[in-house]
């Protein structure tokens, strides 16, 4: 294969995503990067190995964004198609799958051999409810929640009545604890008379609803969004004597985690009855300074351009800034959309999996890894042996021709190799030599 057999290409899409092509006779890679994912880190333009990859304004992008949500006026990052060797490092490195490399159409993020960041998410089914929580508060949509739920009108009856219906001049107490509440929607879920309206979830707030109450002329008091609370927010009394039948109501269901989708931000832990367990593939620490020049009013960067939702205004104006971090996925976004030096992020921890690779690259890759962190695997450095240019010239100069091998000798010398590749295409061959049946000893 030559040069002239390989060609690259690079597009850019309506939506700026950016799409970079390297194809052959037999192989093809394909590079994808996702504009509306990418948070401008700068872990792939500091871990490519040929310098591809150029950081962009990354704070002017970040202030312009009108919500976190928002597609990027441009993207954070640009790549240099002549200098991109098409490695797939940038993809495998990437927190939050802002970048896929393919082979052949396969992912190298679903390759084994290929190293990668890693993370541990686990659900225990036992203490799951299951409610809607960790589906609603997910920053990146990767918890589905597949819910069935009887719904009040299916357990609660009243003979004579329509279903649904209820008596009139119903009466009892309602109490609402609302500190306690986590606004998983369940109760909603189950009953028209519970009512609470969407919240944007916030760092130093996580919840997705605000201002539960009951709508006393559709409550019969009949107790059961008490039951079914995992965070027991209610107390129910029904003081009028009535007639009905009340049956606890089946939840049933399941939360499924898209790891493809996921970053391992944390959001998720905290789960009310704690079912979800994370271990992040980056551990660390955030530090405040120069926080003088800061300008969390004006400026927001890092609250718009942090991936997982980390930073919010605090309610003390005094503290101008402030990040949760057990949500944090120090990736490095907000200190570098910073234009006052006041985030300083370190990572103390990295995990990654997979690398059963034996290439002499491999140890650059995990040098590629260890480095976000401050480290690197020591190189083996060559002896090297001093020659001079005048004694190279003299062996060149010197050089003789390769007498050529007689027809006869080489005849003979084909012969001989046709008769050996016979003898070990002999199963017995082979077996004799790999020794596993015994050989005779050799006659004289």
């Amino acid at each position: 294969m030559t040069e002239s057999d390989i060609e690259t290409t690079m597009d850019v899409l309506e939506n700026q995503d950016i799409i970079l092509k390297w194809k052959s006779p037999n192989l093809e890679k394909e590079l994808i990067y996702f504009t509306n994912k990418c948070t401008g880190c700068g872990i792939c333009p500091t871990i490519c190995p040929t310098k591809a990859i150029e950081l962009g304004p990354v704070h002017e992008i970040a202030t312009a964004l009108e919500s976190r949500e928002a597609q990027p006026m441009a993207p954070y990052v640009l790549f240099d198609l002549e200098k991109c060797v098409f490695c797939g490092l940038c993809a495998i490195l990437c927190p939050v799958n802002a970048i896929d490399f393919k082979f052949n159409e396969l992912s190298i993020k679903k390759m084994p051999e290929y190293p990668k960041l890693d993370f541990k998410i686990t659900l225990d089914e036992e203490p799951c409810i299951p409610c809607r929580y960790c589906e609603l508060i997910c920053p990146v949509d990767a918890i589905k929640t597949d819910l069935k739920l009887q719904r009040k009108d299916d357990v609660v009856k009243y003979p004579g009545k329509k279903r649904g219906e209820i008596p009139e001049d119903l009466s009892g107490s309602i109490k609402i604890d609302e500190k306690k509440c986590v606004y998983c929607m369940l109760c909603m879920d189950f009953c028209d008379a519970v009512e609470i309206d969407e919240a944007l979830t916030e760092p130093n707030r996580p919840y997705p609803g605000k201002n539960l109450r009951i709508n006393e002329k559709k409550c019969d008091y009949c107790g059961l969004c008490a039951k079914i609370c995992p965070t027991e927010v209610f107390k129910i009394t029904c003081d009028s004597k009535v007639k009905r039948t009340i049956k606890d109501p089946k939840i049933e269901g399941e939360a499924v985690i898209d790891e493809d989708k996921c970053i391992a931000c944390g959001w998720c832990v905290l789960c009310p009855v704690e079912a979800i367990k994370l271990e992040k593939f980056f551990e660390g620490k955030i530090t405040l300074q120069k926080l003088d020049k800061c300008d969390p009013s004006g400026c927001k960067a890092c609250i718009k351009i942090c991936p997982s939702n980390a930073w919010y205004l605090p309610k003390d104006p005094k503290e101008k800034i402030a990040v949760n971090d057990d949500l944090c996925l120090y990736c490095g976004s907000c200190e570098l959309s910073c234009p006052y030096d006041c985030i300083k992020l370190e990572r103390t921890k990295i995990n990654y999996t997979g690398g059963d690779l034996t290439q002499p690259w491999i140890n650059k890759w995990k040098n590629a890894f260890l480095s976000l962190i401050g480290k690197v695997i020591s190189e083996i450095k060559l002896k090297t042996i001093p020659v001079k240019i005048e004694e190279i010239e003299k062996i060149v100069k010197e050089k003789r021709e390769i007498p050529l091998v007689p027809e006869e000798i080489k005849s003979e010398y084909l012969k001989r190799l046709i008769k050996i590749r016979e003898l070990l295409n002999k199963v017995k061959t082979r077996y004799w030599v790999e020794g596993r049946i015994k050989k005779r000893p050799l006659q004289d």
